[in-house]
């Protein structure tokens, strides 16, 4: 049981992925990307795990609904972001931007004067996002309204984010995180090379990522060499991972089609289990995913591996016996967890 609540984390190409609360704890991947000061947080539910660092570092949060343990540390986050100018991303389903704003407004905020933290937040409608910027002391500011093509709502350096509605009886979002290149240094051609590592290494991985591969980059030892040059010698560039975040649903026909055709062939998908095979009904009544179903999209999707996670409170005492029916369901799905 105390191994269910430590993080759950997994290496996804260039990014860790850490389920905070673990398999019971209430619902939040962090997912750091690496030689980066920037994160993205998927729902808001258990933040103990996390440092006020973390949150300024984070550029955008993606929420899937607004149950309460999926927005518990809503506070936590706008605790942690005070001071912090730079505005925070917030997506979600509609009326996401009405309840961020009802716990700015759940707070005074007197003596913080302008360094209030600053949310701009989207509302998933559709083809659309409608969004507002929100910060304490201040009216809120309705931004341009944007189209959402096939579910493109966010990009960053070398990555995109895609969102999909599912039904929980509500609306419910999951979404996809795909890498755009994994472009990694051959660290026995930069020795062969006497050159040692530093910024230029960045600059040139970003150059590549952004395909500038006429730029020149200055090297240690003064001299001066193309992208394309040093990417045919030092650089290793494959194709970037995806990781999908699926959190609350209902074990229907139409939801599993949706998270297979996003997950399809992703490296790591997040997926909630609520409930063992046996317990079913409670799954249909609650509008959660059991063992079997998580399973079901992991393989039809042919995922290289499964992160089952929001196992209900009910399995707290004995959490292996649902890994064990997950990996006698799984296949050639890898499963990722401490138990």
């Amino acid at each position: 049981p105390k191994a269910a609540l430590l993080p759950v984390t997994a290496r996804v190409g260039a990014a860790w992925a850490s389920l905070v609360g673990g398999v019971l704890g209430d619902p939040l991947l962090h997912v750091r990307l690496r030689h980066r000061r920037e994160s993205l947080l998927f729902d808001l539910g258990e933040p103990a795990g996390l440092s006020p660092r973390v949150a300024h570092q984070v550029r955008a949060v993606f929420l899937s609904h607004a149950h309460l343990d999926h927005v518990a540390g809503v506070i936590w986050f706008l605790r942690a972001r005070i001071g912090h100018c730079s505005p925070c991303r917030i997506f979600g389903p509609p009326d996401t931007s009405l309840r961020i704003e009802s716990f700015l407004n759940a707070v005074t905020w007197d003596r913080i004067e302008d360094n209030g933290p600053i949310f701009d937040v989207s509302d998933i409608c559709g083809d659309r996002l409608r969004s507002v910027r929100l910060q304490p002391g201040r009216p809120r500011e309705v931004l341009p309204e944007q189209d959402v093509e096939a579910g493109l709502i966010f990009s960053g350096e070398n990555y995109r984010v895609v969102a999909l509605e599912c039904d929980h009886k509500i609306p419910s979002m999951a979404y996809a995180l795909t890498f755009e290149q994994e472009i990694n240094i051959r660290k026995e051609r930069l020795a062969h090379e006497g050159w040692p590592a530093g910024p230029w290494l960045g600059r040139m991985k970003r150059c590549i990522a952004a395909g500038e591969l006429e730029a020149a980059i200055a090297l240690p030892d003064g001299t001066t060499r193309s992208v394309a040059d040093l990417a045919d010698t030092l650089a290793l560039v494959r194709p970037g991972k995806r990781l999908v975040y699926a959190a609350d649903m209902a074990d229907t026909e139409a939801n599993r089609r949706k998270v297979v055709r996003l997950a399809e062939k992703a490296h790591t998908l997040f997926c909630e289990t609520a409930f063992m095979a046996a317990d079913r009904e409670k799954a249909a009544a609650t509008q959660h995913l059991t063992t079997t179903a998580a399973v079901a999209i992991a393989r039809a999707a042919n995922v290289e591996r499964l992160a089952p996670f929001h196992f209900s409170k009910r399995y707290e005492d004995d959490p292996g016996r649902v890994y064990a029916e997950i990996r006698r369901l799984a296949g050639a799905v890898k499963i990722t967890g401490r138990i």
